[in-house]
């Protein structure tokens, strides 16, 4: 299965499938400890396709998507110029989503996904890169330990009225 995955950098042309794909994977992380509201707001603000081309737009934002048999299956939103303070580099890219078709997870595409986007950070002249998971997502967090991910610290992230913590962590290129 993983021999038929290709990974590119996506354009405006990859703009719906992006959607597509953002919408379901974090719908189906958040759905069960999330009030309704608040994840229908936060899909139509981060994952509608509009919101979507605006971020294209925008210097240091990158997106790789990957396609198994020339269907969209994943991505990965790469952003230039953020690190908080816990992350032990000068130069780090953030991982800021990193996202499967629920139907095509755990056969290794998050896995190939991140090492694309390790090779576009070494490329970018980066030290590692980083990211923020949700504490409670063991499949998640697993995954990027896994694929070299260490802890190094946590982060509050806002779901509507939901706080939740997440971990950051890292990676070295």
């Amino acid at each position: 299965m993983i021999g038929a995955i290709k990974i590119r950098e996506a354009d405006t042309s990859d703009i719906k499938d992006l959607s597509a794909i953002g919408h379901a994977s974090f719908q189906k992380a958040y759905e069960a400890w999330s009030h309704p509201d608040d994840l229908v707001a936060h899909l139509d603000a981060f994952f509608s396709e509009e919101a979507i081309r605006q971020e294209m737009q925008l210097p240091g934002h990158n997106y790789l998507i990957a396609l198994k048999d020339d269907v969209a299956t994943g991505f990965v939103k790469i952003r230039e110029n953020t690190r908080p303070d816990e992350i032990p580099a000068t130069r780090a890219l953030e991982l800021h989503q990193v996202y499967v078709m629920p139907e095509q997870q755990r056969f290794g595409i998050g896995g190939l996904l991140i090492e694309a986007a390790a090779g576009f950070a070494r490329d970018k002249a980066a030290d590692g890169i980083w990211l923020s998971v949700w504490e409670d997502a063991p499949w998640a967090v697993n995954c990027y330990r896994k694929n070299g991910f260490e802890a190094v610290g946590t982060t509050e992230f806002q779901l509507g009225r939901t706080l939740y913590t997440d971990l950051l962590m890292w990676r070295a290129t």
